[in-house]
């Protein structure tokens, strides 16, 4: 039961990470832009970044939920 929860709580984690990931860098970008209708690189450095490390969140949640899955379903080694 524990490993069907992490495993729905893990994927639906993983989705909204990247999900997140794509809105903070579009909708920031076109936030600042509207608000000072001009953009710093260093802001858009910085979405990028943010992007970037929402997604790399996505994917270590995933694969990391997916291993221990792995490992805790196949019972312990003989």
């Amino acid at each position: 039961m524990l490993a069907d929860l992490l495993s729905v709580a893990a994927s639906r984690f993983a989705a909204f990470c990247a999900e997140a990931s794509v809105l903070v860098f579009v909708l920031g970008i076109l936030d600042r832009f509207l608000l000072k209708e001009r953009i710093e690189m260093g802001w858009i450095v910085g979405a990028l970044a943010m992007s970037l490390m929402l997604l790399a969140m996505s994917v270590a949640t995933d694969v990391g939920a997916r291993r221990w899955l792995r490992v805790h379903r196949a019972g312990p080694a003989a």
